[in-house]
């Protein structure tokens, strides 16, 4: 474990500048929530140099939820960056998206089938480089008999299906052709990248269920960029709270002023998503709170009384 410390970083007052690096292939980006000012530093203090031209490279990003508004922000940013975007959702058309380099493609991700129905007439093979873009996912405050803190014995199947199905078999169905295109000698480059959470690797029992899904899909790129480490890439871009929808709905009672917005994550983290890079590495995008202290996250009263808080949800065993 190593800790970023730079005092270039540490003069911004509201930044939290000591979160654990777990790889030699991770980077952070620190955002001060004032300013909005960010940078994307290796675990040394050096700046990534994560520059591509775009010119040089023909390139296709598959947004998995594009019409969720991370999706949706990504979609308008990587048409501004030259990418070719094909959109996938389940029915919801996508607002505010309109460019002749955008395409949408209505798909159910948690079935193999649909998946290789609806994504065939993708021209993956046609492309230098391929991004699939997973930005799917909800969490379930679970308070698990707080304080007893009942054995969880697998994850939640609403949490596993929008998780986890939604990205094996897209991961699956395009790999899949790029390695057929590749071993008949093409050169195609593959970079898969998933949003997760900062928290996910202290697996806060408040939200294990999702941490686990999404270490889950942690495992899915560890294993690919080890089978195919010639043209296949992993990222992982961690978040903390972000505003969307679909958060506000299950956390209806949270303040939301240290929560990112869904713009600031897209700016914060296209360099890296579109960074010509091998291996698999690691991005935490996070926007200070004061509700933070170190230890947090292993600190269950703390977890149950703010998680409880923000959802209206109370313990079966406190109900009583």
């Amino acid at each position: 474990m190593k800790n970023i410390k730079n005092t270039e970083v540490n003069k911004f007052q509201n930044i939290i500048v000591n979160e654990r690096v777990m790889t030699k292939t991770r980077s952070k980006v620190l955002l001060n929530s004032e300013a909005n000012n960010c940078r994307l530093e290796n675990i040394d203090g050096t700046r990534v140099n994560n520059e591509v031209d775009m010119k040089k490279t023909k390139t296709l990003v598959v947004i998995a939820g594009v019409s969720g508004e991370i999706g949706t922000n990504y979609a308008k940013r990587l048409i501004d960056e030259g990418c070719d975007v094909v959109g996938i959702s389940r029915r919801t058309k996508v607002e505010g998206v309109s460019s002749s380099k955008f395409t949408q493609v209505y798909c159910d991700l948690s079935d193999e089938r649909s998946v290789q129905d609806s994504c065939g007439k993708i021209q993956i093979e046609s492309y230098d480089r391929v991004i699939l873009l997973h930005t799917i996912g909800i969490d379930k405050f679970n308070p698990r008999n707080y304080p007893l803190i009942t054995k969880i014995q697998t994850i939640d199947p609403e949490i596993y299906e929008a998780n986890v199905n939604s990205f094996k078999y897209i991961l699956r169905y395009i790999a899949g052709r790029i390695n057929k295109a590749n071993e008949s000698g093409t050169n195609i480059k593959m970079k898969t990248a998933i949003i997760a959470g900062v928290s996910d690797k202290h697996t806060p029992f408040v939200i294990e269920d999702f941490c686990e899904a999404k270490l889950i899909l942690r495992g899915y790129l560890h294993s690919f960029t080890e089978l195919f480490p010639e043209w296949f890439t992993g990222l992982s871009i961690n978040i903390t709270s972000t505003i969307t929808k679909s958060a506000l709905l299950g956390r209806p009672y949270a303040d939301t002023s240290y929560w990112l917005a869904p713009i600031e994550v897209v700016n914060s983290s296209v360099k890296e998503l579109l960074a010509s890079e091998k291996m698999y590495k690691e991005v935490d995008i996070i926007k200070f709170s004061n509700d933070y202290v170190e230890g947090y996250y292993d600190n269950h009263h703390a977890l149950y009384q703010k998680w409880s808080r923000e959802t209206g949800i109370k313990s079966s065993v406190l109900s009583v």
